[in-house]
């Protein structure tokens, strides 16, 4: 097994400061902007979805998502992310997000269960700064210490992790069925 900083894995970005991206930009027909709110369990909720034009899309490029990105809540529960899978690809991120962007050192999704742990969630929780608004910047992300094994094995253990993910998925979407 190895150990290194997130920062030495991943580029790690803070999404776009108010002054570059207002309420004002946002249109009924667009690019999806994934905020805080949307973050859930792997995916995210599309649910009241604000979106921006492509002209603002190219201008704000640096804050499209790839698939394989996982994005972090970067104020509150600061311990809440969400991966990037093909259909997410091409959205954008809110400025109260964080963008982690995963090097061919590591597997994205193994990275992303690795955020699931508990024990990585409580340490994200306590690295945090503020009292009554916890929130965290990409260098106290970057100080977060990855414990992984070689990259095949990555590969095997997300890979097993996604498969029982989909099963739960597929199940819960016949419990919602089933309660309807």
């Amino acid at each position: 097994m190895k150990e290194k900083f997130l920062r030495e894995l991943a580029d790690i970005q803070t999404g776009p400061f108010g002054s570059q991206l207002h309420k004002e930009d946002y249109v009924a027909d667009g690019i999806p902007i994934v905020t805080v709110e949307h973050l859930g369990n792997k995916m995210f909720s599309e649910q009241n979805l604000p979106r921006v034009s492509n002209t603002d899309k190219n201008r704000l490029k640096k804050y499209v998502l790839k698939q394989g990105d996982i994005v972090f809540s970067r104020v509150g529960s600061v311990d809440r992310c969400s991966y990037v899978d093909q259909k997410h690809d091409g959205w954008m991120f809110s400025g109260r997000c964080l963008r982690v962007r995963p090097t061919s050192e590591i597997d994205s999704e193994y990275l992303y269960y690795y955020f699931c742990l508990e024990e990585t969630k409580q340490f994200v929780r306590n690295i945090a700064v503020g009292a009554t608004m916890p929130s965290i910047n990409t260098k106290l992300l970057g100080e977060v210490v990855v414990t992984f094994p070689e990259l095949e094995q990555q590969k095997r253990i997300s890979g097993i992790l996604s498969a029982i993910d989909s099963k739960i998925e597929v199940n819960q979407k016949i419990n919602d069925n089933l309660a309807a």
